[in-house]
């Protein structure tokens, strides 16, 4: 009896010692190791968690760095057109354009060949509408520029009207427009047909309608200009009037070896329209 009672104190000596008492104990006195959970597994967990967001973070600046480099690309091509679209053409070189010569009256001359074949030089053509021409700028481009002068250099096949405007003394841009025209036959009779186009094409086959300082435009994007060619042709009716009245085909040669390009007016009645 008394040894009973002393191995119940004993008992309730050891459960206050541990702090736990007989929780972390098993039924036969053995101290029971409890998993409290995997450190390994949640370091495991962390870590792929740090690599995934690494990746991402790492994905993020490749695509940053690409939309930057492309954003830049494109600032620096567009800045780079518009320097060129404002770097105006070299007219030294066309014919009768700034050499103070005496004009030819071309309208004179076409109506004393009386439908009969003639032929113009670029600098006749250039010097005649220097002396004539007379443009004003319109639109919003008025309240900065002004008209310099209007040019035509001729190529083999088509001709190149250049516009030349001015916003100060020394700064020039100049909008270009290629001419040609083609025969063809509309019912039994002949007509002319006139396009905007000429030279080497863009981009191997889109066509070539013209230029703006040095840079290339397609064909279509000269059809804006169509009104003010219509103004400038309405200004030399007389000259118009004689070339529709003959049936005139125009045939332009450029320059070569120091001769000048010149314009061949040709009775469309002697021409082949099967070319």
């Amino acid at each position: 009896m008394l040894e009973n009672t002393r191995r119940r104190k004993s008992r309730r000596a050891e459960d206050r010692e541990s702090p736990w008492g007989s929780l972390l104990q098993s039924e036969n006195g053995g101290e029971v190791m409890t998993d409290l959970g995997g450190e390994d597994e949640a370091t495991e967990s962390a870590t792929a968690s740090e690599e995934g967001l690494r990746a991402v973070w790492i994905h993020l600046n490749v695509w940053s760095i690409l939309a930057s480099l492309l954003f830049l690309l494109f600032t620096g091509g567009m800045a780079y057109a518009v320097v060129q679209m404002w770097r105006p053409q070299e007219l030294g070189d066309i014919a009768g354009y700034e050499d103070r010569g005496n004009p030819k009256d071309l309208t004179l001359a076409l109506k004393n060949a009386g439908g009969a074949e003639i032929s113009f030089t670029e600098g006749e053509i250039n010097r005649y509408l220097r002396d004539t021409c007379r443009m004003r700028q319109g639109g919003i481009f008025s309240l900065i520029a002004h008209e310099n002068g209007l040019a035509v250099r001729l190529h083999d096949g088509y001709a190149e009207l250049i516009i030349d405007r001015v916003l100060s003394t020394h700064l020039h841009q100049t909008t270009a427009v290629n001419l040609s025209f083609a025969r063809e036959q509309v019912n039994g009779t002949p007509r002319l047909r006139v396009d905007f186009r000429g030279g080497k094409p863009l981009l191997n086959s889109l066509p070539r309608g013209g230029e703006i300082g040095h840079v290339g435009l397609p064909q279509r994007y000269m059809e804006m200009l169509r009104p003010a060619l219509r103004t400038l042709m309405e200004s030399y009716t007389e000259f118009v009037s004689l070339v529709q009245q003959h049936g005139y085909y125009p045939e332009f040669t450029r320059s070569r070896n120091g001769v000048e390009g010149h314009m061949r007016l040709i009775p469309m009645q002697n021409t082949d329209l099967s070319k």
